[in-house]
């Protein structure tokens, strides 16, 4: 089934309406199913302690979030305590110490208070840490003790005080300082009853300045764990080695990056979901403004661009596994610019162009998959995106063959030159083997892709019903069947036909048509004529006129089924659908003046509508023009003694003609289009018919004629 009859198959099927957006779901599934593979991480089948049987590296960039957490937490538990050191503490524990002596010597001073009370006042008026630190002993000793001698304690314990806490004292410390303070009490100036006391007192005073401090160290150890940078395992890079051992670590850090079969992520189907999304729409309002520019439905260019853009991503696809036969530069074979250059061709340059930074992102993350070097391969990206551009930019004109093979020995150069760039942009050092390869490989794929071009154009032009630039110049060369079957049968009406095409190709041009189109069509339009070339005015030589002896009913049925006269025999030599529609629609539905007026003079009783061509009216702008270019040539061609005055009125009176009698309320042609037109059309003929110049043996044959 061909391409046309499964499209209709599909029409008829689900409806008009819908058949655009089928197309687009196809092409978003080939792409989507072409890509999917590149997006996933390669999976690998190793188990803990198998020896690796090659080189694993990293398909993507990603964070070891268990080798981070484990150095975040060695980070911490290194961090070390913080501590604040309070110089006051000597002084605050001096007067502590200060209070206990003053309350034995207030205590001393009440005359009326006995033994066993004593003990209890001095508790009652000493703080609580005190009168714990203090045993009931050490209070008695201090109360029966001489006032001289607590004087001397209190000197003694002071200065044992200042010192020992001059310095930092943690808690690890306090026991090793306060044995250091007993071992300094003078032994020859106090008893040792005394001295026992003292001891506790010191054990009292004697207490850390340098304390730990939770806040702060609990702080420093965030902004520990915090400054540890994420582990991370970068793009390429090689996780385990060729015969290595597979440790733990080996397979979390597999498992991390995703190449371990018992892991699955979704992310990557959602993000080329997306990625594809975003190309269909882009596609979309492409053709949109592709159909609002031609004014036609756009069904059967977007199923044979969804062809070309599928092959073109297979082809991409398949080029991937050029990689793996280690040829050097393989991959450059690609014929990219051959789907572009048919885009181009057959569709506009705009949808090529577009196309070309499509084939270049989805090159790069294809090929990137081959690589080993993540999601993109830049290198490969570039070059796709720079020779499909080529294929889109580069031929321009009339694309006849010769243009085309010039144009694919440009895209081979272009293709060279980027090979040549990427080499001396990666900085590295290439074996003069590996660059000869390089540029071949370069070099064949522009060769490949002009003889694609040049074989698929025709199953295009067949498949489609599509008319190429090409397949237009062949149908205008003079030596065609049909030209040369005009010009032999018909030489007036061929040369009507020439004079025509000059016209409409000029005026088609300045508003933007197809002017290649409108001059072939011409060409073609009155083929027709040649069933009966002698009942047309521009084939009667001898200056009989067949219509003399003919009512004017019959003449009228001559004239008008020249049109699809002509439409039969173009159909019946295969020629394009659009040329066959320019010589059927020629003449619209317009009135045959000349014979319903001639029938009106004699008596007939007839209607307007019987002398009017059956139609089509035109349906595009390119049959318009003909439309006009075949009446004004006709008729200033039968003018006598034509001036530029008389042609510009004949001129606008044949478009205010067919504009009052709605020829082209079928087509979309503007009025602006007609006004550029109409003067396209007027200085052509201006030129044509201009006046000529008398030249002297003229004038001297009129003043010999005169005399």
């Amino acid at each position: 089934m061909s391409p046309m009859k499964m499209l209709q198959t599909i029409r008829k099927t689900i409806g008009n309406n819908y058949t655009n957006w089928v197309i687009y779901l196809v092409l978003a599934m080939v792409l989507y199913l072409c890509m999917i593979g590149s997006f996933l991480p390669k999976n690998l089948n190793v188990r803990l302690h198998d020896t690796a049987t090659e080189d694993i590296q990293s398909p993507v960039e990603a964070i070891d979030l268990q080798a981070t957490n484990q150095l975040k937490k060695e980070a911490s538990n290194s961090t070390p305590s913080k501590y604040t050191y309070t110089e006051e503490t000597s002084l605050i524990q001096v007067e502590k110490v200060g209070d206990i002596y003053d309350v034995i010597s207030d205590v001393k001073l009440d005359k009326n208070s006995d033994k066993d009370k004593a003990v209890k006042s001095v508790r009652s008026k000493l703080s609580s840490d005190a009168s714990e630190a203090l045993s009931d002993k050490t209070i008695q000793v201090l109360l029966n003790a001489k006032d001289k001698d607590l004087m001397t304690a209190q000197d003694i314990t002071n200065n044992l005080i200042y010192e020992a806490l001059n310095n930092k004292v943690k808690w690890s410390d306090l026991e090793r300082v306060q044995n250091r303070a007993v071992s300094s009490l003078p032994v020859s100036v106090i008893g040792d009853s005394l001295r026992g006391a003292l001891i506790e007192i010191l054990h009292y005073g004697i207490v850390p300045n340098y304390v730990f401090d939770a806040v702060a160290t609990k702080r420093s150890k965030q902004d520990a764990a915090s400054s540890v940078e994420p582990v991370q395992i970068h793009q390429g890079e090689v996780i385990v080695k060729k015969g290595e051992l597979i440790t733990r670590d080996v397979l979390r850090e597999l498992k991390v990056v995703g190449l371990l079969k018992d892991h699955f992520n979704v992310l990557p189907f959602i993000g080329l979901f997306i990625f594809v999304s975003f190309i269909v729409i882009i596609l979309s309002f492409e053709f949109k403004q592709l159909k609002e520019k031609d004014g036609k439905d756009q069904y059967k260019k977007l199923l044979m661009y969804g062809i070309i853009f599928s092959c073109m991503i297979l082809l991409i696809k398949l080029a991937t596994y050029l990689r793996l036969t280690h040829i050097h530069g393989l991959a450059y074979i690609l014929p990219i610019a051959l789907g572009t250059l048919l885009i181009r061709m057959f569709l506009n340059e705009r949808l090529a162009i577009v196309t070309s930074i499509i084939f270049g992102m989805v090159a790069s993350m294809t090929f990137g998959s081959v690589t080993k070097t993540g999601i993109f391969d830049p290198q490969m990206g570039l070059y796709v995106l720079i020779s499909a551009l080529a294929g889109a930019s580069i031929i321009r004109g009339n694309e006849t063959k010769p243009k085309i093979l010039q144009t694919g020995m440009l895209i081979s150069l272009t293709n060279m030159l980027i090979v040549i760039m990427l080499m001396l942009i990666q900085n590295n050092t290439f074996r003069l083997g590996d660059i000869f390869l390089n540029l071949i490989f370069a070099y064949l794929s522009g060769f490949l892709t002009i003889i694609l071009t040049l074989g698929l154009i025709p199953v295009f032009e067949t498949s489609f019903g599509m008319l190429s630039t090409i397949k237009l110049i062949e149908l205008s060369n003079p030596n065609h069947p049909l030209l040369r079957k005009i010009l032999l049968e018909a030489p007036g009406t061929y040369h009507h036909s020439v004079m025509v095409a000059n016209l409409a190709e000029r005026a088609c041009e300045v508003i933007g048509a197809n002017g290649l189109l409108a001059r072939v069509a011409a060409y073609y339009h009155d083929i027709g004529k040649t069933k009966r070339p002698r009942f047309f005015v521009e084939n009667q030589l001898d200056g009989v006129n067949p219509h003399d002896n003919l009512s004017p009913q019959l003449s009228r049925t001559v004239i008008v089924s020249h049109p699809y006269d002509g439409a039969d025999i173009l159909r019946a030599h295969k020629m394009p659908k659009e040329i066959i529609d320019i010589a059927e629609q020629h003449h619209g539905t317009t009135l045959l003046k000349y014979f319903y007026f001639k029938a009106k003079e004699n008596g007939q009783d007839v209607q307007e509508t019987d002398f009017r061509y059956p139609g089509p009216k035109v349906q595009t702008k390119e049959a318009a023009i003909v439309e006009l270019a075949d009446s004004i040539e006709a008729a200033v061609r039968s003018m006598k003694k034509p001036t530029p005055m008389k042609i510009n009125n004949l001129i606008q009176s044949i478009f205010n003609d067919r504009l009052e009698d709605g020829q082209f309320d079928e087509c979309d042609l503007t009025l602006h289009e007609l006004k550029l037109a109409k003067k396209s059309i007027t200085e052509t003929m201006n030129g044509v018919f201009h006046a000529r110049i008398e030249y002297p043996d003229e004038l001297m044959g009129k003043k010999v004629t005169a005399k």
